[in-house]
């Protein structure tokens, strides 16, 4: 009886020591595998096939396949985006030369004879080069043919400076900024994305409206809230303010209807994640941006 209980010992001993060998290695193969993910989304670098038969080989395989997959359609994104650059940008260059032409004659005739429609004539065509110019830097915005500086930055300092140069222009509205955050932005941009959106908002609340802009900074991320007292929008068109030439129903006649889509460009190219909704007194566009350490590529 004693040896039979002697080799049960020894036995459950040495499944003991297998299991926890298996384990280990299961661990070090989990481990492994993630630090490969790790360095796909710093740096590019792919998980590489496995050819052993294991449920753990598979999942292997199934991660570099996802990545391929992932690099694939960002290839494929990256292209379309190109294309329409390129073709925006030759549309581009198609319609300035004629607007040229059409301001130099009325300049000439303003000069000269002018008539009741000269200045009109005028405004419309300065209303045609803003719009082709706007709409060539979106695309180019899409299609990285930009580089953005990303640099450390007081958020609230910047968006002051934004509101300081919209008071001026709109000596009527109250402004007011709250919070605070730091983070790397490229300050250029930011600040044009920002200006688009409260312009915007100014231009959507009457006289003695308001335009509120709040910062908020949690482990993670950094939010900016900007709201306006304007009355909003029906709700079926808030899914459609960040399309390019969209205008919503009481927009104003001098709206592209392209200011806001440049916002969300640029916003995304800082990895944002954009959205606008009816709050109780007018429109609320939120953007959350991810705080990312400035070694990882996205």
């Amino acid at each position: 009886m004693i040896p039979f209980l002697i080799c049960i010992t020894v036995i459950l001993f040495l499944a003991t020591i297998i299991l926890i060998i298996l384990n280990a290695n299961k661990n070090k193969q989990i481990n492994h595998l993630k630090e490969n993910i790790e360095s796909f989304v710093e740096g590019g670098e792919r998980t590489e096939y496995s050819t052993a038969d294991s449920n753990f080989a598979r999942l292997q395989n199934a991660v570099a396949e996802l990545e391929n997959l992932l690099l694939l359609e960002k290839s494929n994104s990256a292209s379309q985006a190109k294309s329409n650059a390129d073709f925006v940008a030759d549309i581009s260059h198609q319609l300035k030369t004629p607007l040229a032409g059409l301001r130099l004659y009325c300049e000439m005739e303003q000069g000269s004879t002018p008539t009741a429609y000269t200045e009109k004539e005028l405004q419309l065509i300065a209303k045609m080069e803003s719009l082709v110019l706007n709409l060539l830097k979106l695309e180019k915005i899409k299609s990285d043919a930009y580089t953005m500086e990303f640099t450390e930055h007081n958020f609230e300092e910047i968006i002051s400076e934004i509101i300081g140069s919209f008071k001026p222009m709109f000596p009527e509205k109250v402004f007011e900024i709250n919070g605070k955050a730091t983070f790397r932005f490229d300050k250029e941009w930011m600040s044009e994305a920002i200006g688009n959106i409260i312009k915007n908002a100014c231009e959507h609340t009457d006289d003695n409206g308001k335009i509120s802009v709040s910062v908020s900074q949690s482990e993670g991320s950094v939010t900016l809230v900007i709201e306006d007292t304007g009355g909003g929008v029906p709700n079926e068109q808030l899914s459609l303010l960040f399309n390019r030439f969209y205008r919503a129903n009481n927009a104003s006649p001098e709206s592209a209807g392209i200011g806001l889509a440049i916002s969300k460009a640029i916003f995304e190219k800082h990895h944002a994640t954009v959205t606008a909704e009816n709050s109780k007194d007018g429109l609320k566009i939120t953007a959350c941006f991810p705080l990312i350490s400035a070694n990882i590529k996205l």
